[in-house]
């Protein structure tokens, strides 16, 4: 398989360096840190440069490219910032399902304003710490009249407390399970923020779902599919979230070879050092490895060629090459690790927290 990338990927993957280079001012990201706010500006810009979304059909306000494109974005995005570059990728989850499984109208209403960066949309389907346990879903949509009214809570929830839109995993009244297009609205849609060490940038809350109705034409798909929409999910996500681990361990070895150079102890610079040569090399050598795994298992998926064997292989390797690299990074960085300041804290922190996404 020919791995190098095609001109046009280039010009992908330098315009998203360019903008995130220019944008994510090092200052910024630490006070956004600190306050546990989410990049509002940045994210507009991302926009309305066309960023976010770029593999919609140019109908609903994208760009028609392949999803490999969009994790070029996000993996060069993470590399210039970890929190930032996280809290763009992890907007709009759950629109690869209207994108394969909703109506023409669904995705007529709902995508352009996602890509245009007038709404956000979020998933809420497991009801246990384990995202990926759909085993015991509790959260019912109960049919009457011309819509469903849907009661249950869906804890964790990934951006819940910025979303607009959730894209919600239900049963229903045919003791099927299905998904929903749920709206957020004041009174039946309550959303509870939770506090977390890492990607501080990035909300969850818990949602609380108290007689929430919805129109029969927000159900997504026949009905009882809704296995199948979350299977799709799971394997975008995989795969944002690799992309998403990769750059942040790129970023961290950026960070360490720099700080290496210019570090001096004992007379020498610590690059001079044998020991900190073969942390940079084997640094190195686990980045390519996870960087090949992950753009396999993205060409596999637009191709839809074996990728459910390789995103695993890419979700692997990203996860191990992610803890790794921040963690000898961190020792590269000795005492000045630990000191918010360097930012290689930080990335410390979302490299658990992004952990926990790849599972």
């Amino acid at each position: 398989m020919d791995f190098n990338l095609s001109e046009e990927q280039k010009d992908v993957q330098k315009a998203a360096s360019d903008f995130a280079q220019g944008e994510f001012d090092p200052e910024l990201a630490l006070e956004l840190d600190k306050k546990g706010a989410f990049p509002e500006s940045i994210w507009k810009k991302a926009c309305q440069l066309g960023f976010i979304g770029l593999h919609y059909p140019e109908t609903f306000g994208g760009q028609g490219l392949g999803l490999f494109e969009n994790l070029l974005v996000v993996e060069s995005f993470c590399r210039v910032e970890s929190g930032i570059g996280s809290a763009l990728s992890m907007v709009n989850l759950g629109a690869e399902i209207l994108l394969n499984y909703g109506s023409q109208d669904q995705k007529n209403t709902f995508l352009p304003p996602l890509s245009k960066g007038e709404k956000r949309m979020c998933t809420a389907f497991a009801e246990s710490e384990d995202e990926r346990d759909l085993s015991s879903i509790l959260t019912m949509a109960e049919k009457k009249g011309e819509e469903y009214v849907i009661r249950g809570k869906k804890p964790f929830v990934l951006m819940a407390p910025l979303a607009d839109v959730f894209v919600i995993l239900c049963k229903d009244s045919s003791d099927g399970v299905s998904t929903f297009l749920v709206e957020k609205q004041r009174e039946t849609v309550q959303i509870h923020p939770i506090e977390k060490m890492g990607l501080k940038m990035v909300p969850y809350g818990d949602l609380h779902l108290k007689e929430v109705c919805v129109p029969l034409h927000q159900r997504i798909g026949k009905g009882n599919d809704g296995m199948i929409h979350a299977d799709q999910y799971f394997q975008v996500n995989g795969l944002r979230s690799a992309a998403q681990a990769l750059g942040t361990a790129e970023g961290a070895f950026d960070r360490a070879l720099q700080h290496a150079k210019q570090r001096e102890q004992f007379g020498k610079k610590l690059s001079q050092f044998q020991a900190i040569r073969h942390k940079l090399a084997d640094m190195a050598v686990s980045l390519e490895g996870a960087r090949w795994l992950t753009y396999k298992a993205a060409l596999d998926y637009d191709r839809r060629t074996n990728h459910t064997e390789s995103l695993f292989l890419a979700q692997l390797e990203a996860g191990r090459c992610l803890i790794h690299v921040v963690d000898e990074a961190l020792q590269i960085f000795g005492g000045y690790g630990y000191i918010s300041e360097t930012a290689i804290e930080h990335y410390f922190r979302d490299a658990w927290a992004i952990g926990v996404e790849l599972g």
